[in-house]
């Protein structure tokens, strides 16, 4: 289906992007800025609020069965985000750094990247899914096909820098890139097959998941990177606040 097409190759588009310019440390981090508000506006304006969201409806469900947590609300849901936060975090700890961790930066940033890779495909994967049974009513499938394409080239750029961060040479990139464009056609594609089997309360849970993952990947790594030479503040400054404008203006809108 062309909506299938036309997502590939905005995410396509968007990871490539990067590859076109030679980046040197100095102008890397610059641009890991714009990526690193990008990720923040994921977080903190779409991911965080549609684990709320959840936590919202299962309360609404169960406000008729259990008053002894009405006003504690369900905590379920924000386990699910500790958990990814504490996964990603316990993985970097116990099996990525080393004893020289100052001279473990390569490793680390992949780990990073490697995160970012999962958490972006997770949601990736909960959106195609979504489209896939959205699809079926035209007024609810028009406006997620129009969500998922104007986050889908940001996603892509910020994963690009993520993994030029690390190191990976042009080739690998763009293979993690073409990955990343496959996964939420796949979700398209299966989304009626997986939704009969897991339901919305397994999709809500791996939003958590990927809010949580994130969520540590903004916080504990990426912010620390951007601002570790002092160079450029300003402008780093400056771009984190476009991308992070920019995730505002597509909640703003509705997408």
């Amino acid at each position: 289906m062309w909506e299938a097409l036309a997502i590939f190759g905005v995410a396509l588009l968007g990871g490539a992007a990067p590859l076109l310019v030679r980046w040197n440390d100095r102008t890397l981090h610059v641009a890991l800025s714009l990526a690193t508000g990008l990720f923040l506006g994921a977080v903190f304006l779409h991911l965080l609020p549609g684990v709320a969201a959840m936590e919202s409806l299962e309360a609404g469900e169960h406000a008729g069965h259990d008053h002894g947590n009405l006003h504690h609300g369900n905590a379920l849901p924000w386990l699910f985000v500790l958990i990814g936060a504490l996964g990603v975090y316990l993985f970097e700890a116990l099996f990525v750094r080393t004893p020289e961790h100052t001279h473990d930066c390569d490793n680390q940033h992949k780990a990073v990247s490697l995160a970012a890779m999962a958490g972006l495909s997770v949601h990736a994967l909960t959106a195609g899914v979504s489209y896939g049974l959205a699809h079926m009513h035209p007024e609810m499938g028009e406006p997620l096909l129009l969500a998922i394409l104007a986050h889908k080239g940001f996603e892509s750029f910020s994963l690009t820098s993520v993994f030029q961060l690390a190191g990976f040479s042009r080739g690998k990139v763009l293979r993690w890139v073409l990955l990343f464009a496959c996964v939420t056609p796949l979700g398209m594609f299966f989304g009626g097959m997986l939704a009969e089997g897991a339901g919305n309360a397994t999709f809500g849970i791996l939003q958590a998941l990927a809010a949580g993952t994130f969520l540590y990947v903004c916080l504990g790594e990426l912010l620390p990177e951007v601002f570790h030479h002092r160079e450029d503040g300003p402008m780093k400054i400056a771009l984190m606040a476009i991308g992070i404008a920019g995730m505002w203006f597509l909640h703003g809108v509705g997408i």
